[in-house]
């Protein structure tokens, strides 16, 4: 199965100049919702046992960090075989028989004992589980975040508008230096509205083509915070014509979105609303 997707996958990347990174090349796991009512209910897998780092090494392009000490993001990437963190549901009671996989778990605070970051999304009253279903407090291998801190063998990232804490000993790494762009806020703005898709604005729609609402998820991207770049895009909505390709019709807005890694999923915020940080920016 790895084999078979990576050789289609490498195809339709090659046709189509698709960037073989974790931001182009995500799992259905990383979709976001498109509304706040959709956002508990979105897929789960390929989940967690599904081994990223194999799956690019097949596609051609392993997965690899940076050489500069002082990048500004960190790449996830565990020992996949070594990284066998805890998981339960995989059977009626109990925790899931420990084996290799490619996410580590995200604390509130650089602790094992403390509690696993909040998603309001996944889980609007309750907290966050270790569930094998529930994507709510980790990160996956290949996955780029903005690095916020650094204490002992833990390492901080901004992830869902908070800081998220990860075990990061220097003697077992579960991440490495990553290169690459970060957006953040333009100044004079407290924090920006976040997206689960990418939609024109009203007057873009021609007649015959229902406006389709855009509507900002639950979630607050605060001044302050940093969060990874992956495409910068026009907004465009498909209105697909079921069986029949000729009467699909494509509309493309004015607004410019950037795709940023929020939390496990990917997510929009409006170019005009955040401001570019490169790696050599001291800011």
């Amino acid at each position: 199965m790895y084999r078979s997707s990576a050789a289609l996958v490498a195809h339709l990347a090659r046709k189509y100049d698709v960037p073989l990174n974790r931001a182009h090349i995500i799992g259905h796991d990383n979709v976001p919702g498109t509304t706040p009512e959709g956002v508990r209910d979105m897929h789960q897998d390929p989940g967690p046992y599904w081994d990223w780092a194999h799956y690019f090494e097949l596609l051609g392009s392993p997965l690899t960090g940076s050489a500069d000490p002082g990048a500004r993001s960190v790449l996830i990437r565990p020992d996949y075989a070594l990284n066998q963190p805890r998981f339960t549901g995989c059977a009626k009671s109990g925790d899931c028989p420990p084996q290799g996989a490619a996410s580590v778990w995200l604390h509130s605070r650089p602790s094992e004992q403390a509690p696993l970051v909040r998603d309001i999304g996944k889980h609007p009253k309750g907290a966050s589980t270790y569930g094998v279903y529930d994507h709510a407090a980790r990160a996956s291998t290949g996955q780029r975040y903005a690095l916020a801190e650094r204490r002992g063998d833990w390492t901080a990232i901004w992830y869902l508008g908070q800081k998220a804490w990860f075990h990061d000993p220097e003697t077992a790494r579960t991440s490495v230096p990553a290169a690459g762009r970060l957006v953040t806020p333009r100044p004079g703005r407290a924090s920006v509205k976040v997206y689960g898709r990418a939609y024109p604005e009203a007057s873009a729609y021609p007649r015959g083509v229902p406006r389709q609402e855009l509507i900002p998820l639950q979630y607050s991207f605060p001044a302050g915070q940093f969060y990874s770049l992956g495409m910068t895009s026009r907004a465009t909505y498909l209105r697909a014509g079921a069986l029949d390709p000729s009467r699909d019709r494509v509309v493309r807005g004015d607004v410019r979105y950037r795709q940023i890694q929020f939390g496990h999923r990917i997510m929009f915020v409006r170019a005009a609303d955040v401001k570019v940080i490169s790696q050599e920016d001291p800011r």
